[in-house]
């Protein structure tokens, strides 16, 4: 069953993310991830795994997080975790030992020494420096759209990403072929 938008009506094209109501997620981010262990009941707590993923920019960024504070997160919670020298706000995405079978899948340790940790449940004061900094990115598309383009760069910038403390922005550019 896919979302809403993603249905037709009247054999129209679809709506949405164009996966003509296939996606089965309740929801048209592909990257999402369904718990299927969440209801199981934890019999260690030793075992706990500490790990969380956390998402960024409405799900087009994933990453892991270790959870060194003494709070367990739900899905949907918006941390403030360590950044690029600074800090970041993203909204986690999955908890407990599902988080354990992603990070095999992506070749993850969870004994990395250098993983970033979640710094605690995002403030007011967080959440109002993030919106404050995702209201500058159009404007960074435009302007570095400019000066490639002055530059004679062969690339599209499509997308620019502020960190929530707005000491680091991540450009995402195609490379036109030649």
């Amino acid at each position: 069953m896919g979302c809403t938008s993603c249905g037709t009506a009247n054999g129209s094209k679809p709506g949405g993310c164009k996966s003509n109501g296939g996606c089965s997620t309740g929801g048209c981010n592909r990257m999402n991830t369904y718990d299927w262990l969440r209801n199981l009941p934890i019999a260690d707590m030793d075992s706990y795994c500490n790990v969380v993923e956390v998402s960024f920019n409405k799900g087009t960024r994933k990453d892991f997080f270790r959870n060194t504070t003494v709070h367990f997160f739900e899905k949907g919670d918006l941390v403030t975790v360590e950044g690029i020298s600074g800090f970041d706000v993203g909204e986690i995405s999955l908890t407990g030992e599902i988080v354990r079978l992603q990070m095999k899948k992506y070749g993850v340790k969870e004994a990395n020494p250098d993983m970033k940790k979640v710094l605690r449940i995002a403030t007011d004061r967080d959440l109002d420096q993030r919106n404050t900094n995702k209201q500058r990115e159009p404007e960074a598309v435009i302007r570095s759209r400019a000066i490639a383009r002055q530059l004679k760069l062969d690339m599209k910038i499509s997308q620019v990403e502020m960190q929530a403390d707005g000491r680091k922005a991540t450009f995402f550019i195609l490379l036109m072929a030649a």
